[in-house]
Formats: structure tokens, sequence, C-alpha cells
């Protein structure tokens, strides 16, 4: 048997050092481009812009998009949801496709709708009526016909809904339902008016957002009611003359609570005030949005400015992210995780994080936008144009 020399173990050696480096080179080149383009994207306004309308083509034009025809002369029905656009229309509900093709249709004997949606379920109810559907992707999974007159409803992310109605013997009555449809109890308030409900995530707490009218001063209240016994838990009453205007359920099953000039943070009976609207001059605010809140403020407090700050907020840690606007939003629509500013003739799409989704340019005024978490409808005159988020 022969023996290898020193020349023969040395070369293949080498060659495997050089291809190691080499890879361990390209892959801390790769890294350090990577980490850099993130904190540029991140921090500097002018290297996202660039990147989101050259690179990353966020940028649409509403000449190129598709859409679905109406009849501007009619009340349309349509909102987004679950990646359909759905229009309601002589008792019938059409789901278009991101591609403006019906896909499917329900019979709805609704004429003045209005809805909820939440994760897979939407809930469509009779305005001042009576009728409700409750439906999970095309399918509807249950209907009921309320005794009284239906004023709002919610759902939650596991279907569970809260009725409100009036036209009874109370001021409000509040009425819970089940994903299966089935009756679970009612909370009867026969002096103050139902502002809001939210049901928590985890099905436990059905909470009610009320106001008396009737002193000097508004009282507004917020009741927290065990779905598991129906029983009040405890009620929050706020400082007199501050009129509750939203409440919102976060993953934590804290509840988020927007008033005319602040927000607070209500958990087991403590409520802790996050944003007071006296220290900043806040053009919007909204706590819809999953887990976080959102307010728009006039930057350098200059009513002169146009230029404003959408600044997105953690409910849970405080985390905030931000997002410039050249010009103030006419409106703002929450759905989700996303965020639509309407400025006119342009929209932007914002995600949870301030990052740019798309923006859509047009040159017709923008009536409404319909929002859900992979579609948009924009709504101009005779035209619903489909952005796919």
């Amino acid at each position: 048997m022969g023996c290898l020399g020193k020349g023969d173990n040395i070369k293949p050696k080498k060659e495997l050092n050089k291809k190691k480096v080499f890879k361990f080179i390209i892959i801390l080149l790769l890294s350090i481009l990577f980490i850099t383009f993130s904190i540029l994207y991140s921090n500097n306004d002018n290297f996202r812009k660039f990147f989101d309308k050259y690179i990353f083509r966020k940028e649409v034009n509403s000449e190129n998009l598709p859409y679905i025809e109406v009849d501007s002369s009619k009340n349309i029905n349509a909102f987004a949801y679950n990646k359909y656009i759905l229009i309601l229309e002589q008792n019938q509900l059409k789901m278009y496709n991101k591609h403006g093709h019906q896909e499917h249709m329900l019979d709805i004997e609704i004429s003045n709708p209005i809805f909820e949606v939440s994760d897979d379920y939407l809930c469509i109810a009779e305005k001042g009526g009576q009728k409700i559907y409750l439906i999970s992707n095309k399918n509807i999974v249950w209907q009921k016909e309320i005794e009284g007159n239906i004023s709002s409803i919610n759902i939650n992310k596991n279907g569970y809904v809260s009725v409100v109605i009036s036209g009874t013997s109370y001021k409000s009555v509040v009425q819970l339902f089940d994903n299966k449809g089935n009756y679970l109890f009612k909370n009867y308030l026969a002096e103050t008016n139902v502002i809001d409900t939210d049901i928590s995530n985890d099905n436990k707490f059905l909470a009610i957002a009320e106001a008396d009218f009737s002193g000097i001063v508004v009282q507004s209240n917020i009741k927290i009611i065990s779905i598991e016994d129906a029983q009040n838990k405890y009620t929050h009453i706020a400082q007199p003359d501050n009129l509750i205007i939203n409440i919102k359920y976060n993953n934590k099953n804290e509840l988020i609570c927007m008033y005319d000039n602040y927000i607070d943070l209500l958990k087991d009976g403590e409520n802790n005030q996050i944003v007071d609207f006296n220290n900043e001059n806040i053009l919007f605010a909204d706590v819809n949005l999953l887990n976080k809140f959102i307010k728009i403020v006039q930057m350098d407090g200059n009513i002169l400015n146009s230029q404003v700050e959408m600044k997105i907020i953690n409910s849970n840690n405080k985390e905030v992210h931000t997002y410039k606007i050249d010009t103030t939003p006419k409106t703002i629509y929450v759905q989700d995780n996303k965020i639509a500013l309407n400025l006119g003739t342009t929209v932007v799409f914002i995600n949870e994080n301030g990052w740019l989704v798309k923006e859509y340019i047009s040159n017709e005024e923008v009536q409404k936008i319909l929002l859900a978490d992979g579609i948009a409808g924009i709504i101009c005159k005779d035209k619903i144009k489909i952005v796919s988020l």
C-alpha cells in the first residue's frame, strides 16, 4: 500500500478553506446590506418612499384596476369582507373577487343593512328592523328575527354577536348570541343609552358602554358582564361630562375605551389613562385596530402646517409606529390590521407597523372606502375600483 505525501493533503485543505471564507464573506455582506436597508427603510422617509414607488411598485393607478359597475343613482349597500367586495341589492348579497368577478350569492332579506366583520365572520342586520344574519366564508351560519328594533351590532373573532335593541319598554336592551345562534342572555338598561358594545376574544366578557343624558352633565359608564353566568362583574364610572365614544378589547382582554377627550385602558376594574387629547392637537383617533389604537396629530401644533403624523400605539407595550402625511385626511377607515386614509383623490393603505401597503392614485374624488384584510374597494361615481392589499 502506498503512502500519501504532504502535498497530497495540503492542496484539498486550502481549497476547502477558500470556499468557506468566500461563503462567509458573501453571507456577511448580504447581512450588512439587509440590516442597512432595514434601518434606512424604517427611519428615512425619502428612502422608503423611493423604494415603495419605484422598486416595490406600491403605487397603483385607478385606470389600471379591476372594477365593479354600480348604479350611481341608487344607494349602494357595499362592504368588504374576507377578500371579497360584497354588494347587497334586492335581497341578494353578491360576492365579488379581486378581479371584479361575481363568485357567489346569498339570499339576505335586508334592505337597510348594518354590518360588522371580525376574522372569518360577518354579521348583517336590518337597521331599525328585526332580521339578523351571521355569515362565515360563503355560508349563512344562522339567521333570526329579534323582538324590538335593532340599533347596532357587534361581533368578536369567534362569531359571538351582541345586538343593541330599542323600541321596548326599556331605553336599551343588549342581547347576546353564541356563534351557533344560541341565545345566551339579555341585559336591560332602563335609564341609559348604549353607545357601544364589545365581546372579549376569550368569549368570557361582554362590555357595554352606556351614557346617561338626563342630567345637567353627561354620565358615561362601562359595564362588564360575565358571559358564563350573565352577572355584572363590575361597572366603571367615568368622570362626569366625559362622553364615551367607542370600546374595543385587545388580545389580552383589556378594554380600550375612547372618550371625547381621552383614551383609557380598563383591566380588572382598574383604569389607566393612556392618551390625553388636551395635550396634543389630535385630528382623528380610533381604537379599532387589532390590539392597537391610532391618533393623527397636527405636526408642531401649527394649524398652518398641513403635514400631519399618524401614531400607531400598541396597547400592550406602548410601542409607537409613525407615518407622516403631507395633507390632512378627509376620513380614516380601520379594519383588522389595516388603515386607509382618504386624502381626496388619493388613498394610502397603512399596516399596523406604520408601513405603506398600497397607494391608490386617481383623478376622481373618492366617495367611500371599503376595507378588509386582503382587499379594498374604492367607490367613485358609478364604479367600485378593487385594490388587492
